[in-house]
Order: structure tokens, then sequence, then C-alpha cells
């Protein structure tokens, strides 16, 4: 590889300040309390990444000087208020949104921002994270999520008793509070089924909608397990292991738990079938 060309191209250097600033608001995110925010970070900067990566050969490297200028001081005024305010979780989501937009003036001009426009609502998803979890507070799932919850326990031979929010067991009593009910767990696997439909679209609309629906349903369910598991330690009286379930990494794991059914349902009941299937007139010359 020629080096000295590879400096004098613009697109080596769109592509070493994006990876900068990728590297720069990880690294910032990591340190941020809320632990979901760097999680769902990573994977959207791949998925991001990735769309532009494969797309890179067809993409229109030509800007103005307006264009470059506006672009340079959005991406300024970014780092600027991510420098001053590292902690803030609302900066966190949104500057990525900035960064791609900047980049984007800065590689191709107004007329070439759609070019970038999946990379755009990648990171525009990623923003409005706090809004949406302000609208899904709003929703109190704290009762359906004690009625499943409530409902597991009985499938896995415990006889609970329900009282609004509260689960009764013989010796304990386990309330469900609103950042109990898996809010967090749908809004991130809605964010991830946003991706899903990205990365992979889907041509029927029922498909979409199922995907979706699939995504919700499918976090509120594991968090479910979560809240029932949480009852049986408080009745059993162990609270290391119910903090470590409750606000430790425990949380994370059904997360994790969350991510990998769902990526599941969509193997099987969309990327398997659209797979393409063998040649058996290939298959008979092998």
């Amino acid at each position: 590889m020629d080096w000295s060309k590879k400096l004098q191209e613009p697109t080596f250097w769109l592509m070493a300040i994006a990876t900068a600033i990728a590297v720069l608001h990880l690294t910032l995110a990591s340190r941020i309390e809320e632990s979901d925010i760097f999680a769902t970070s990573l994977l959207f900067w791949f998925a991001a990444g990735t769309l532009i990566w494969d797309h890179r050969h067809q993409l229109d490297f030509h800007s103005g000087l307006f264009p470059s200028l506006v672009g340079a001081i959005v991406l300024a005024l970014g780092l600027t208020r991510l420098t001053f305010s590292p902690d803030s979780a609302s900066m966190a989501w949104g500057f990525p949104f900035l960064a791609a937009l900047s980049l984007g003036l800065l590689a191709s001009g107004f007329k070439g921002l759609r070019q970038y426009w999946k990379p755009l609502l990648i990171f525009g998803v990623l923003a409005v994270q706090p809004l949406l979890v302000l609208t899904l507070q709003a929703i109190d799932l704290s009762e359906l999520t004690a009625k499943a919850a409530s409902f597991n326990l009985s499938y896995l031979g415990f006889h609970p008793q329900r009282e609004t929010t509260y689960i009764y067991l013989p010796a304990s009593r386990t309330q469900v509070y609103g950042a109990c009910s898996g809010l967090q767990s749908i809004l991130q696997l809605l964010s991830i089924s946003v991706l899903f439909l990205l990365m992979f679209p889907l041509r029927n609309l029922w498909q979409r909608g199922l995907c979706v629906i699939a995504a919700v349903l499918i976090a509120f369910f594991v968090n479910s397990f979560r809240v029932a598991l949480m009852a049986i330690l408080n009745n059993a009286g162990n609270k290391p292991a119910f903090d470590f379930w409750h606000e430790g990494d425990g949380s994370l794991i059904f997360s994790a738990i969350a991510v990998a059914v769902f990526g599941g349902f969509c193997w099987l009941a969309f990327l398997r079938a659209a797979a393409p299937k063998p040649d058996p007139k290939l298959e008979d010359h092998a």
C-alpha cells in the first residue's frame, strides 16, 4: 500500500476522523453510569459503519466550501459541547447524529446527504432515545409486568399472590417499580429492530410489523423472568444475589439474553427463509 497516495486522499482523512470520533464517543459513553449507552452506541456505530463500508464505492465525495464550512462548525460545536459535558447522557445519545451530519456535509455537501440517509436515521434513532424513554415511562407497565412474573412463578411451581404491583411469596413481598418493568429492554430491542429493518429490508409490511412487535414482546417477557427470579431470591433472603440481578451485571445478562432471542427469531423467521437455496443441478455435477 502506497501511504503517500493514501494520505493525499480526502476520503482517507474523513474515514480517519470518523474512526477517531467513534472511539472518542464510545470511550466517554463507557464512563457514564447508564450502562445501556455504551452497548447501544457500540451497536449503532458498527451498523452505520457497515452500511457506509458496503456502499463506499457508490458514494459521491464532492462538497463545496459552504457545506464544508457548515459541517466543520457543527462538528466543532459538538466536540466542544462533548468536552465540557463528558458525563451528559443526553449529549452522549445525540452526539453521533451531529457527527454523522457534519461528516456527511464535509464529504458530499448538502445534495449528497441523501446518500447517508440510513446512517443518519440510525443515529437519529439513537439521538431520540431520551425522548422515547420519557414516552414509554408514561405507559406504566409495572402491574402488567407483575402479572407476567406471577404467571412465570406459577408455571415454575411456586404459588404467588399478587396485589397490583406487589408479588407475595410465603416469606417475602416484592414490588415491581417502573424502572423494573422492562422499559429499557423494550427500548433497546425496538432500536435493534430498526437496525435490522435498515440492514435487512423486509418487503412485506406484515413482516416489518411482526419484527417490531416481536421485539417488544421478547423484551417484555424476558424481563418478566428476571422479575420472577428476583422474587424467588427475595423470598429466599439472598440479598447479594437479589442486588446482582436487580442493579448489577445480572440485568445486563438478561438484556443480552433478550437480544440473542430476538436475533434467533429474526434468523428463523426472516433470514433463513430468504437465504438462497442451492441449485440441485449444480449439486448433481459436484
